[in-house]
């Protein structure tokens, strides 16, 4: 049999050809579960509101897990961190007005201030080579917003042997009370933060002064992309700039 015999055949002129209804409907509905989110990568869950990501950063912040910090700090807060660090050394290491061209010349000790000079000078290399490890102030403002902020935060916690890897051994500082929305993109995250009290007896001038237990502090939350990220208010343990003078100044 000669196949040349028998006529070309198109979608037009085969009914064979053409397809069935019921296959067109599946192959779209195969098609439409496969682009689905659910399918694809899994079913999709809500990205959390800015009091959870509050309630994580306090979390974070007292176990002293510095990598879950850097996952829900901001990138603008990191940059932000970086700045205020740079300013601080560059503050502490600059050379201060001496106290006569301030008119008290009676307070002038070129003895006194030339200690403290020193002092500063050496606080400010043992912020740069054991915190941020950076040869100088330059160097600072250019490296990275996630390590500087690394290196400062592991360096004040190492005292204590907090570290990313290391289980919760401390319960949150404070406490996230609600938050308030101003926007789409911004929302401030209201936290409840216990009072440091003295230890022993208060004073006797300080007896009538009030003592507050507990204290209001606002934590604020922008949107990065479709995340809610802190700007890292009140983030980490106060790292004092001061210089001692030590006792062989």
């Amino acid at each position: 049999m000669n196949p040349y015999d028998f006529p070309l055949m198109d979608a037009t002129t085969s009914p064979d050809s053409r397809p069935h209804p019921c296959r067109v409907t599946g192959c779209l509905l195969a098609l439409a579960l496969a682009a689905s989110p659910a399918v694809a990568g899994g079913q999709q869950q809500p990205h959390p509101p800015p009091e959870a990501v509050a309630r994580a950063v306090a979390q974070a912040d007292s176990t002293g897990d510095w990598a879950a910090l850097l996952r829900l700090a901001h990138p603008d807060a990191l940059v932000r961190f970086r700045g205020r660090q740079t300013f601080q050394i560059r503050m502490l290491g600059s050379a201060w007005p001496a106290m006569d061209s301030l008119g008290s010349d009676s307070l002038v000790d070129s003895t006194l201030e030339t200690r403290w000079q020193r002092a500063r000078t050496r606080q400010v290399r043992h912020m740069l080579d054991s915190v941020f490890q950076v040869p100088t102030e330059d160097s600072l403002a250019h490296t990275s917003p996630d390590t500087v902020f690394a290196r400062w935060f592991r360096a004040t916690r190492a005292v204590g042997g907090d570290s990313a890897a290391s289980p919760p051994t401390h319960a949150p500082a404070y406490r996230v009370i609600g938050a308030v929305r101003a926007s789409d993109t911004l929302a401030y995250v209201v936290v409840e933060r216990p009072v440091v009290q003295p230890l022993g007896l208060m004073p006797e001038m300080f007896r009538d002064f009030p003592r507050d237990t507990h204290q209001a502090e606002v934590m604020v939350m922008r949107r990065h992309g479709r995340e809610w990220k802190s700007m890292l208010d009140g983030v980490g343990e106060s790292y004092q700039y001061g210089a001692d003078l030590g006792p062989e100044e």
